[in-house]
């Protein structure tokens, strides 16, 4: 179950644009925005190649949202929307690996933008990463966190991290950054399972835990 849940955080869905040909224009309008704002940031994405992606006009799309802003907010309206759904459907520990895995690359570009429409989605993430983390405590397959609040931050951190250097994880595997996602996968499984360091230095510096006593002061 574990490396299920930490598979789901590195592996992407298709292209929301890929297989949405049978929906309507403005579907297909907010699919393609949601891909062109992830892959060139919300500034860098325009109008025209928003339309193109989605195979209409770019008079279509300003028939359909006026103004860029416009059609940012319906994206990130939209997925609110699949967060709310997949809280319905999914038990609290999958809901993250789900989100993420369909919208990592979004999320990652617009947290990064700032504002308070980052603010908002930062925030949802958070909750969604807290409520994981109290679901796995509760059941018994996570550690009880000295600070759930703090380690539900650091979930959704190392959550999008991945998303946003997807061009350096692509050249390390060949060009393939699917397949760097997917050789994530093991390695931070076993990082969230067996932990990294074998002591209590880490949390010694911290200041979480009492530093271990020299020879000479246990005498």
């Amino acid at each position: 179950m574990a490396v299920r849940r930490v598979r789901m955080l590195y592996m992407r869905t298709a292209s929301p644009v890929d297989h949405d040909a049978d929906l309507t224009a403005r579907a297909r309008i907010v699919a393609a925005a949601l891909d062109r704002f992830a892959a060139h940031g919300y500034d860098a994405a325009t109008m025209r190649d928003i339309a193109a992606r989605a195979g209409v006009s770019t008079a279509l799309v300003t028939h359909h949202f006026g103004t860029k802003q416009a059609l940012r907010d319906e994206c990130d309206a939209r997925v609110a929307r699949f967060i709310a759904a997949k809280q319905d459907a999914a038990a609290p520990s999958e809901v993250l690996g789900e989100v993420l895995g369909s919208h990592g690359p979004y999320l990652a570009r617009m947290l990064g933008d700032g504002g308070e429409a980052s603010d908002a989605l930062f925030d949802r993430l958070r909750e969604v990463a807290r409520a994981s983390i109290d679901d796995g405590a509760t059941s018994g397959w996570l550690r009880p966190s000295r600070d759930p609040d703090a380690q539900a931050v650091a979930l959704v951190l190392l959550g999008v991290a991945p998303f946003l250097l997807l061009d350096r994880l692509a050249a390390w595997a060949g060009g393939d950054a699917e397949a760097a996602l997917a050789r994530l996968a093991a390695p931070l499984a076993e990082l969230y399972t067996d932990g990294l360091v074998t002591d209590d230095r880490l949390l010694a510096a911290t200041g979480l835990v009492p530093t271990a006593l020299t020879a000479e002061e246990a005498r």
